[in-house]
């Protein structure tokens, strides 16, 4: 009898904790509120929005120290062009899909003249600009991805509030625009 009752505490015991392992593992295909969602369904495509508190995204950035900024793309038509002005500040840049997962990502020490210029093309548009070998490719970091939705973002440094002017100043000369490789 007791044999039984012990069988069955165990048997349940172990029931349960695969029941919250499946539940654990659900939960983010499950959710319909992370950020991924909201940047993609709420953002508007190739244009930077900062991520403010009152930003019709619905998100805010919880480092005090790091101010946001996020642009959505769709490299359907054309790829995206990332540029930023050159600036002392630390940034970094990261490439996402539309499920949040990170496909690339820089900052102000690995890019090219310390300044913000990232060309995100599918590979149709890759083959194609590796035929046409545009100038700027020389000074852009650029990305591939089979990835057609996703959307990109960057972070500022802002060490105190001195640098708000210079923080504003860069996250303003960010832009996300259609990129056609020319000649």
């Amino acid at each position: 009898m007791k044999s039984r009752i012990l069988y069955i505490a165990i048997c349940g015991l172990a029931l349960g904790a695969i029941l919250h392992i499946c539940i654990i593992f659900l939960i983010p295909l499950l959710g319909e509120k992370d950020a991924a969602k909201r940047i993609i369904e709420n953002s508007q495509a190739q244009r930077f929005e900062k991520l403010t508190p009152d930003s019709k995204i619905g998100l805010s950035n919880g480092d005090p120290f790091f101010r946001l900024a996020t642009c959505k793309f769709d490299l359907e038509q054309s790829g995206v062009e990332v540029t930023g002005a050159q600036t002392d500040i630390f940034w970094s840049a990261s490439v996402f899909n539309s499920r949040g997962r990170v496909l690339y990502s820089l900052n102000e020490r690995t890019a090219i003249g310390n300044k913000l210029r990232m060309i995100v093309v599918n590979p149709i548009q890759m083959a194609s600009i590796r035929q046409i070998q545009p100038e700027e490719l020389e000074t852009s970091i650029v990305v591939e991805t089979s990835e057609e939705i996703g959307f990109i973002i960057v972070r500022a440094l802002q060490q105190n509030t001195s640098w708000n002017n210079v923080v504003d100043s860069f996250l303003d000369s960010l832009q996300c625009r259609p990129y056609i490789g020319q000649n």
